[in-house]
């Protein structure tokens, strides 16, 4: 299957970044900040051990690994599009002052300037909605650590370059798609608006975006419409940091941002599996570690979901032993873009032993790698023939939707006399065999014995899908 984008897609990409070049360029006349009025507290989790690879050269992003001791961080040769984001998105930094050493500073240090000459005015790939605010979020919140033993007239460069985005920010948020991408971009606004002087006039337009974010990309179960577990996490962490740089700062967040928040958190505590981290499905895997709990202690929401579907998954949990079963379809439309046929596949962890796991996404080993991890057997459930229970797209505007999938997904949790039961069926092989995938799931209530059964039945001529 060829991994070229159809003209179709390349014109819409193309002008986008065109409108990002305009848009960057006018933003280097904008009227510079000159201080911090606040600053939100560090927030996001940087790794010693990564934090000691970039000082010593080996630079590890998206998959891949750059050896370069010695090396600017931007006179790598980046291998994909990937590991450039992963660069102009300074998600490094994080990793630095973790270390927080002499060298982990001076590389800091010398690496964000040396970012401002290259890139401050408006040029480079790191000119896109979501990787600015994912900038700003970093260089405000890391700003006393590269800050720290520069001359005073070092800070005017990057007060400048702050501005710059916040302007580029402001005009060009609405061009990332919904989702985490425009998450990020406008938590970044909130950032800037927030603690940096001159800015403040960006905040409010800012706030009122995120509500509508919230309420529109935010469902009443608390999930997301890509139902891609870790992309729901990096939205509540986004939305959490949001929250408390507001409230550091005086203010509050809205209603709509802290019922998403409330909604989210026991959808996330569902995914979550006995040993912390996420299940893998539809594009996402386990998530940073600690990210998650770390999210959720900060959110101070400390409801569970009691029953039910959470994003489409059921749980089955006992003793130390936790059971996440894909019991939806798959997402349809511009959503798919990352889903996997998935349904009906299930992760097993017991205590810090993960047992049964799906492959994962595949992303960072390249595209032939991240289409076999969307196929049906590279997960933990039933496979005829060696194909999917759902298909990529034939439409050659949108090769990477699912098509033909799975409509028709009834499912049941129940108490069974030994601990906890879940039968669910699909309909996605109907069309190609005739037949309906039903399996059913026993976890005895010390969590220490599991049993399963699955098959595929001859499709009803009723219509109806059998449990």
């Amino acid at each position: 299957m060829s991994t070229s984008d159809p003209l179709p897609e390349r014109w819409p990409e193309r002008w986008s970044r065109l409108l990002n070049r305009v848009a960057a360029r006018r933003a280097a006349l904008s009227r510079p900040a000159t201080a911090f009025l606040s600053q939100p507290e560090p927030r996001s989790i940087g790794y010693l051990a990564r934090g000691r690879q970039l000082c010593a050269g080996n630079f590890v992003f998206a998959g891949h690994l750059v050896e370069a001791p010695d090396t600017s961080i931007w006179d790598l040769d980046p291998p994909d599009a990937a590991f450039a984001a992963q660069l102009h998105g300074f998600g490094w930094l994080d990793d630095l002052a973790a270390a927080g050493d002499t060298p982990a500073r001076a590389r800091a240090q010398a690496w964000l300037w040396a970012w401002i000459d290259r890139y401050g005015k408006g040029t480079g790939p790191g000119w896109t909605p979501d990787l600015t605010g994912r900038r700003l979020i970093r260089w405000i919140s890391q700003a006393l650590f590269v800050l720290s033993g520069q001359p005073s007239e070092a800070s005017a460069p990057f007060f400048r370059s702050l501005a710059q985005q916040t302007a580029f920010l402001s005009r060009r948020w609405q061009a990332a798609r919904p989702g985490l991408p425009r998450f990020e971009a406008l938590t970044g606004l909130i950032y800037a608006g927030l603690s940096l002087e001159g800015m403040q006039t960006h905040l409010d337009p800012a706030l009122t975006a995120l509500a509508r974010e919230c309420s529109d990309q935010i469902d009443a179960q608390g999930g997301v419409p890509t139902r891609n577990p870790e992309e729901l996490l990096e939205v509540f962490t986004l939305l959490t940091w949001a929250a408390m740089a507001l409230s550091e700062s005086g203010r509050t967040a809205g209603e709509a941002h802290w019922r998403a928040i409330e909604r989210i958190a026991p959808t996330l505590r569902t995914l979550r599996h006995a040993d912390g981290g996420l299940a893998r499905f539809h594009g996402g895997g386990r998530g940073l570690e600690g990210r998650l709990d770390s999210a959720l202690a900060t959110s101070g929401v400390k409801t569970r979901r009691m029953d039910g579907l959470a994003m489409g998954f059921a749980r089955l949990g006992a003793g130390r032993t936790s059971v996440i079963i894909d019991a939806a379809p798959p997402p349809t439309g511009p959503a798919s873009a990352g889903a996997h046929a998935s349904t009906l596949a299930l992760e097993l962890t017991s205590g810090r032993r993960p047992l049964i796991v799906n492959c994962g996404s595949g992303n960072s080993f390249g595209p032939d790698w991240r289409r076999a991890g969307r196929a049906t057997p590279s997960h933990s459930t039933l496979v005829l023939a060696n194909g999917s229970s759902a298909r990529l797209s034939n439409d050659k505007r949108h090769p990477e939707w699912l098509s033909e999938a799975p409509r028709n997904v009834p499912v049941n949790l129940t108490k069974a006399p030994d601990g906890l039961r879940f039968e669910g069926a699909q309909d996605g092989y109907r069309r190609s065999h005739g037949l309906t995938h039903v399996r059913q799931i026993d976890l005895t209530s010390d969590g220490r014995g599991l049993a399963g059964r699955r098959h595929a039945a001859r499709h009803r001529g009723d219509g109806q899908t059998p449990l």
